[in-house]
């Protein structure tokens, strides 16, 4: 018996349309890519291409900046997504993951050649928390 995943990827991402690019607030410019509603890991995986990722010495991949930005498109794009009226726990969200890359990989598909940085966040009283749970022994 074959086990198809419960993967639909959006139209379209929060806060932006698709090809349009989000200010962060370390000044690095992310072009949204269209959401992946990941109903078997019950996530949404909001995907940003961020081509600065990957640009001469600049530590901003190694940084605190990366971590910031990544806790705000959580904090702001997320929760646009799923509205307020009800908690995303209710609407069967338990978190998201942020996804930087300096250029554009389809979802699902291993891109050697490029940079990607993942941030699991768990849903908690209306905010985006890392979630370390596998992480913090």
């Amino acid at each position: 018996m074959r086990l198809l995943s419960a993967v639909i990827i959006g139209v379209g991402a929060a806060g932006a349309g698709q090809g349009d690019t989000l200010a962060l607030p370390s000044g690095t410019q992310a072009t949204p890519l269209p959401v992946v509603w990941d109903e078997d890991m019950s996530v949404l995986r909001l995907r940003y291409v961020v081509p600065h990722l990957s640009e001469g010495d600049d530590s901003y991949a190694e940084g605190e900046d990366v971590l910031d930005d990544m806790q705000w498109l959580c904090d702001t794009q997320a929760f646009e997504l799923l509205g307020t009226d009800t908690p995303p726990q209710d609407q069967g969200w338990t978190g998201a993951v942020i996804t930087l890359m300096d250029r554009e990989v389809e979802f699902g598909v291993v891109d050697q050649q490029a940079l990607q940085l993942f941030e699991w966040f768990s849903f908690a009283d209306g905010k985006c928390e890392i979630d370390l749970d596998d992480w913090d022994d």
